[in-house]
């Protein structure tokens, strides 16, 4: 039997407990509260109210269930109350629930039951939940999204990445825009710097260009802006800035978690497109990463094709969701089965093309790295026959 309490965000910071999730640790938790508590919108809900579960097992804590009750409001009057994890409704790296001790299946079926006895809602929709969670075990997971990642601990050093991850089309963009540069007396050269305040100003012009392709611009929103910086200083954190002659054209943020370079945000002056801009910051990104020896950098959550040109993997991220009956939950039921379901089916489908480039791309690296071996065996063996008959 387990026994359940909850504490306060604050109290919060007094645990000890394991993730692999920066997401999930107090200083993001609190950060993004802070941050959003007032904010209120149908992305990150109205009247939110947190519930930080602990959950013990013979008095002793065996888990940390971090949720937050929101509202939605639906059709204009509807309002749908969820329970989700904390975070995971704006720029969650992961979420999952927080083993501290063994627990076992009937700690879900009893964790399900008190929160259904002690919380009102009418739906549960847990996302961002990664596949090593224990949740795979007990509920039916369907797929959410992906993050393109590098396993860089796999590699001697950056040169032997480069040959066996991109592919030889790839690696002659880099150089035929490198000697574009060149050819127009562009130097680029990459400086790192610390991410703080002043900083940020920096990169906000360049952030904002991301409005000609049809994407977000982040920094335009204070909530989000403010966010950012604050997890930049709970963990460590670092601004990797292309300069072309001295003008900063292209940059990437990130913070370090656990011997793993998370990405949290990047872009380029689109007014330097031709040049291969974008690509050369995220590879001086990889480099640096490489430098620095770290084990996994991840180029962060989403699907855009341009990130899996330079990728050997990518971490997979999964949503569940309950319900209580109800006639809002009824009435709302099948809208959010055919959205769940069509969202898992978008993400299975990115994932088989994401893994069939990944693997296009090491077979041809493959592929040409043993055409060298065989290249150099014959060349070894023609100048031993050589030898051979000029010996005898």
């Amino acid at each position: 039997m387990y026994r359940f309490e909850t504490i306060s965000i604050e109290e919060l910071e007094n645990f000890e407990y394991n993730t692999n999730c920066p997401s999930c640790r107090f200083e993001w938790i609190y950060s993004w509260y802070q941050v959003f508590e007032k904010v209120e919108n149908n992305i990150v809900g109205f009247k939110k109210k947190p519930f930080i579960i602990l959950v013990y097992k013979e008095n002793k804590l065996v888990a940390i269930v971090p949720l937050l009750k929101l509202v939605r409001i639906y059709f204009k009057c509807i309002r749908i109350s969820f329970l989700e994890f904390f975070g995971q409704q704006w720029s969650s790296l992961g979420n999952d629930i927080l083993l501290v001790g063994e627990v076992d299946k009937l700690l879900y079926r009893e964790l399900k039951r008190w929160i259904s006895k002690n919380i009102s809602y009418d739906f549960i929709f847990l996302k961002y939940i990664p596949k090593q969670s224990e949740l795979v075990k007990s509920f039916r997971l369907f797929h959410y999204s992906v993050a393109p990642c590098l396993q860089l601990n796999r590699y001697k050093e950056y040169q032997d990445f480069n040959k066996q991850v991109y592919s030889k089309k790839f690696r002659e963009e880099l150089k035929r825009t490198s000697r574009k540069l060149a050819r127009e007396n562009l130097e680029y050269t990459i400086e790192v710097k610390e991410i703080n305040k002043e900083n940020l100003k920096l990169i906000k012009h360049i952030s904002k260009s991301k409005e000609i392709d049809g994407k977000s611009f982040l920094y335009a929103n204070s909530e989000k802006e403010a966010f950012h910086l604050s997890i930049y200083q709970s963990f460590p954190s670092q601004m990797i800035l292309l300069k072309l002659n001295d003008e900063i054209v292209a940059y990437s943020t990130s913070i370090d978690w656990q011997g793993k370079r998370l990405a949290i945000d990047s872009s380029f002056d689109r007014r330097f497109r031709k040049y291969g801009i974008g690509i050369h910051c995220v590879d001086s990104f990889i480099r640096n990463a490489f430098d620095d020896k770290m084990k996994k950098l991840s180029l962060g959550m989403g699907h855009d094709s341009y990130k899996f040109r330079f990728c050997d993997d990518m971490d997979q991220f999964f949503m569940c969701f309950d319900y209580k009956i109800s006639w809002k939950s009824l009435l709302a039921l099948p809208y959010f089965k055919y959205r769940l379901i069509k969202i898992d089916k978008e993400v299975q489908s990115k994932i088989q093309k994401i893994s069939a480039v990944i693997q296009k791309n090491k077979q041809k690296s493959r592929s040409k790295e043993e055409l060298e071996v065989k290249t150099n065996n014959q060349t070894s063996n023609n100048r031993k026959n050589i030898t051979e008959r000029i010996e005898m």
